[in-house]
Parts: C-alpha cells; sequence; structure tokens
C-alpha cells in the first residue's frame, strides 16, 4: 500500500518513525491507512493542509485515482475552495456547523445562492484579479456557538439580513436541480 500511494522504497521505510517522514510523505502514509481495507467512504478532512502547491496537487491526483482504482467515496473537508473544485462533484457549504448552501460544484462556484457561499468565493485569493493590498474579507465575527443568535446563523454577518432574518431561521429549500439553500432571500443573492 506504500508503494501504491509513492513512497519510494516502501519496504526500507516500514521502521522509519513519524518526524523521519516529510509532510506530504506522511500525508501519503496517512491515506495508505485509511485506504488499506478499500473503505466504502474515505473521510479526508484538511489533507493538503500545510502543503505546498506542487504536493497539493500530487495528493489531489493520488485521491483521484484511489477513488477510481477502488470505487470509494471521499468526503473531503476542506477550506481550500482550489482543491473543493478539483476534487469534488457535489459541494456542502457550512456555517457554524450549520449547512447553508448544498450542491453540484458548478451551481456552488457559479451560481452561489448563500450571501455566505458568494463571500467565501470572493475571498478566494485564486479569484482576486487585481494587485492589492488589501484582501477581501467577510466583515463581522463568527458566532459564539454557545449563544446562537436568533434567526438565520448568518444574519449578523450578512449585507442583505432583514428584519425577517433576524427574526427567523431560513427553511433549506431547493433553488434548483438539487441546488439547495438556507437563505430568506436565494434567488435575490444569485449572480445573474
Amino acid at each position: 500500500v506504500l508503494k501504491r500511494v509513492g513512497i519510494p522504497d516502501a519496504d526500507q521505510q516500514l521502521d522509519n518513525y513519524a518526524f523521519q517522514f516529510s509532510g506530504g510523505m506522511r500525508q501519503r502514509i496517512a491515506i495508505a491507512m485509511g485506504m488499506i481495507e478499500k473503505p466504502e467512504i474515505l473521510i479526508a478532512d484538511e489533507v493538503t493542509t500545510a502543503l505546498d502547491v506542487t504536493l497539493e496537487a500530487q495528493i489531489l491526483h493520488l485521491l483521484r485515482e484511489l477513488r477510481d482504482e477502488i470505487g470509494c467515496a471521499i468526503l473531503f473537508i476542506s477550506h481550500n475552495l482550489g482543491a473543493v473544485a478539483e476534487l469534488c462533484d457535489r459541494v456542502l457549504v457550512l456555517y457554524a456547523g450549520e449547512v447553508v448552501e448544498q450542491g453540484p460544484i458548478t451551481d456552488i462556484f457559479y451560481r452561489p445562492q448563500h450571501p455566505y457561499s458568494r463571500a467565501l468565493i470572493a475571498c478566494d485569493p485564486a479569484r482576486i484579479s487585481e494587485v492589492t493590498r488589501d484582501l477581501p474579507v467577510i466583515a463581522g465575527e463568527v458566532p459564539n456557538l454557545a449563544a446562537i443568535p436568533r434567526g438565520c446563523i448568518f444574519s449578523p454577518r450578512c449585507t442583505l439580513a432583514s428584519d425577517l432574518c433576524h427574526r427567523e431561521a431560513p427553511a433549506m429549500f431547493e433553488v434548483g436541480n438539487g441546488h439547495f439553500a438556507r437563505c430568506h432571500f436565494a434567488e435575490a443573492v444569485a449572480p445573474r
């Protein structure tokens, strides 16, 4: 399995300690451990964090190969929108532990229906076209999960929030074929 995930001289590496491997090799070993039993689903939580772009690309390529080879699903958890776009077919966007939008990757990236999804995409450095010292941010503070605000969980930071948003939590409703959003104004949010 170590050979399959690209560990050089895998037979000689078996007795090494974790500190003797690079970050990329440790990620490959963790993936190998997860794939050894040929699971139906592999949970990959921030597997590309702290890797340089070359190693990140190699890990994503490896995950795609293993997914196709074994036939398993991958639950890919990441803040890296580029990696999500590279590997995923469907996306769930979470804010403060709540799913605020879900759907096919193209719908989420090109027709986001929730203000938080739009804000996340706007903050992606890969989408910034002009050189600037000021990167886009989402104004406000992440909510205290011990004191969840009434209404929509994103309303204190949302530029579209109305009295309704502060009073009543929106239901998740379908805004397209398999595309769902939890926003009172979802259709008004979508870029045309």
